[in-house]
């Protein structure tokens, strides 16, 4: 389907209406349009000519108020909704200005005022029976039912904003009801239903060019995808709403940083997860946007667990006095699972308490399944049903990874090492890490696992160091230098490296470091064996020549994936039916860059490269292994992992399509071309049509 051609916009306006009467009329008279396609600037620009002192035209106020509370801009709507001279309008108009400025204030976290508002909207709606005005007061008091937690009213309420948006022809409202009827059903864990209201919406909202509209379906279309266990198809609609999002200069590119994070995070991509995530707080602190930063403290709390509890606690309990559209559900259950984490289950069990009767009140099933878990982890009675319950609850929404982890626990509690093994398996197959274990949550709270060796060196993504299970954290370390020999070393193998370059690489000033690295070395040597259990070279042997880990007692996740990675592939280039097993247990070792917290240093660069290179070749063999096998669409998640690494790949693109659309799945194929048609827009290169690439 070709783009749609632009409509005209308040931009378009500027030049040919110059006096403050006509320039208003044609604004009001461009209808859903003036705010699907006008930008900040353009309504900054219309407010210098329209403006008479410190006050606004209502019928542009509500406008520019509404366009910019829907870009992110909440502070400046407000200015306008607060500075508007509405003394003039009609019941209708009213009703308009009202339900808007009701939005802007839900989204300031005001629910109060955004009632009060939303109230007035709908008494001048049914005053002026104008289907366009009930449009926007049934959809303000659909807001309403969603605050006070009632959500058959709020079912109902979209639905009559529904029928009045289509009897007015307003596809703008009906793109806006859509989501937001996708969105109720999300929270009520009814994925599928929600996917099919926002591939509508995202149809209207393409239709009249909205590209703000077309940024938020798709970022709610990633979040369905999350939750449907399609972590990489999440991935691909995140980055197309944030890469839309950015051009607009949109804070709501926060919400976009808050969901990728959420997204890295059930990857078990801790380090990808804690940037993500502290660009969406940046942003959202910065905006005033409360419905990002609430899931973006949640989110930052549960990976830092391991290396910071301190702080993790303190972020998870300042959600506790933040508004959220879920009351306390987020603050609840996050504040559990880190206090369960500290070692405090009779805390823990209280929060799970608290989180079951809101999550039970708001009819919340996602929210419920977790209560349940972080209830039966914390407290001994009733642990297996609760999990039981849990697992129905998973399996009936359809949640593919939380289901697995349920499985993952039960087994480990109940079950037995080879069942648990299975379930681990299964997790990994639909792209699951390792770090996944390392977050606070159910997966969490049965680790840590004693491994083969009681040194474990982490440093694919986040650098993390455990002994014996237990992540050392940045107190425990005497001097950033020792930290960075253990890096260094974990990147060399068993080859080590010479003495003189360590100490170079450390101290590049410094004429003769070689005293500073025997004092690092030692102090390497107390952290890795703080009790002198074993002897001096038990775990890092140095001579006059060089430096080296004793790899027999230490285990390095770098090691073990280029070894897992090499063979996965020779069996694959065998033939053996084992092959994609195996290369589904590589991918998930391959956790992140090798230390990503490092990259503004030279010297990771060749093992890096070399790691991303192996990692990406195991996906890429992975992912076509399986497109020709007997169920193709088992390979679309692998090839959206590999649209996450090169965005342009054209014939990744094509083999998206000519599977999905087999399968039937043509929505989801016609998303793929879109986002290939705006990606070679980027780069200067001429796009194939749908037919030629579905060809």
């Amino acid at each position: 389907m070709p783009d749609a051609p632009r409509p005209a916009s308040v931009r378009d306006l500027l030049g040919v209406h110059g006096d403050a009467e006509r320039l208003l009329q044609a604004v009001v008279g461009l209808g859903p349009r003036a705010i699907a396609t006008s930008t900040a600037d353009d309504w900054e620009a219309v407010a210098v000519i329209v403006q008479s002192g410190d006050r606004y035209p209502a019928a542009m106020a509500w406008r520019a108020g509404y366009a910019l509370y829907h870009l992110g801009h909440t502070e400046r709507a407000e200015h306008f909704f607060g500075h508007a001279d509405r003394a003039e309008l009609d019941d209708a108009e009213r009703a308009q200005f009202c339900a808007a400025w009701a939005s802007s204030a839900w989204g300031c976290g005001d629910a109060d005022r955004s009632e009060a508002l939303g109230l007035e909207a709908f008494e001048a709606a049914e005053r002026s029976g104008d289907d366009t005005a009930l449009t926007w007061a049934w959809e303000s008091r659909a807001m309403l039912a969603s605050i006070h937690g009632e959500p058959r009213e709020n079912l109902h309420a979209h639905q009559r904003a529904l029928d009045h948006a289509e009897a007015a022809g307003d596809m703008l409202m009906e793109s806006r009801i859509r989501n937001n009827l996708g969105s109720v059903l999300f929270d009520q864990a009814r994925y599928v239903e929600s996917l099919d209201q926002f591939e509508h919406a995202l149809r209207l909202a393409n239709g009249i060019g909205h590209l703000s509209s077309i940024a938020l379906v798709r970022h709610n279309v990633a979040d369905v995808m999350l939750n449907l266990g399609r972590i990489d198809e999440a991935l691909v609609e995140v980055e197309a709403a944030r890469a839309i999002w950015a051009g607009l200069e949109s804070p709501m590119v926060g919400a976009a940083w808050q969901l990728l994070a959420d997204i890295q995070r059930a990857r078990g991509n801790t380090a990808q997860a804690a940037m993500a995530y502290g660009e969406a707080v940046a942003v959202a602190e910065e905006s005033g946007d409360t419905q990002t930063l609430v899931p973006a403290l949640t989110g930052s709390a549960l990976i830092h667990v391991a290396t910071d509890p301190a702080g993790a606690e303190e972020t998870a309990r300042r959600l506790l006095s933040l508004p959220s559209a879920v009351g306390l559900l987020p603050g609840n259950l996050t504040v559990g699972w880190v206090v369960l984490h500290a070692g405090d289950a009779e805390a823990a069990a209280a929060f799970a308490k608290e989180a079951l009767a809101e999550a039970s009140r708001r009819h919340a099933r996602a929210w419920l399944a977790e209560a349940l878990e972080l209830s039966a982890l914390s407290a001994n009675d009733n642990r297996e049903a609760q999990l039981q319950e849990a697992a129905s609850i998973w399996q009936e929404i359809g949640n593919p990874i939380r289901l697995q982890v349920n499985r993952i626990v039960q087994a480990h509690l109940f079950g037995s090492p080879f069942t648990e093994q299975l379930a681990r398996s299964g997790l990994r197959s639909l792209g699951v890490q390792e770090d996944a274990y390392g977050i606070a949550g159910p997966l969490h709270a049965i680790w840590p696992r004693a491994g083969e060796h009681p040194v474990h060196v982490h440093v694919l993504g986040t650098f993390v160091l455990s002994l014996h299970g237990r992540p050392v954290t940045g107190s425990e370390w005497p001097s950033r230098k020792a930290r960075d020999i253990l890096k260094v070393l974990a990147g060399r193998g068993a080859k080590g490296i010479r003495r003189e370059a360590l100490a170079d690489l450390l101290w590049p000033d410094d004429a003769d470091p070689g005293s500073k690295l025997s004092v690092a070395l030692s102090q390497l040597r107390r952290v890795l064996d703080p009790h002198k259990s074993y002897g001096t070279d038990h775990f890092v042997h140095a001579d006059r020549a060089s430096v080296r880990l004793v790899t027999a007692h230490v285990e390095v996740d770098v090691a073990d994936f280029i070894v897992a990675a090499h063979e996965s592939l020779a069996v694959a280039r065998a033939g053996s039916p084992d092959a994609i097993q195996m290369l589904e247990a590589a991918a998930a070792m391959h956790t992140g860059e090798f230390l990503e917290e490092d990259l503004a240093e030279d010297w990771p660069g060749e093992i890096r490269d070399e790691v991303e290179a192996l990692g990406n070749e195991v996906i890429r063999v992975l992912a076509f292994a399986l497109q020709e096998g007997p169920d193709p669409t088992r390979a679309v998640p692998w090839l959206a992992r590999l649209l996450t690494y090169d965005p342009f790949d054209e014939s990744i693109y094509a083999a998206l399509m000519r599977i999905l659309s087999a399968a039937g799945r043509h929505g989801e194929a016609r998303r793929h071309h879109h986002a290939y048609v705006l990606r070679m827009r980027e780069i200067g290169v001429p796009s194939m049509s749908w037919d030629d690439m579905a060809a």
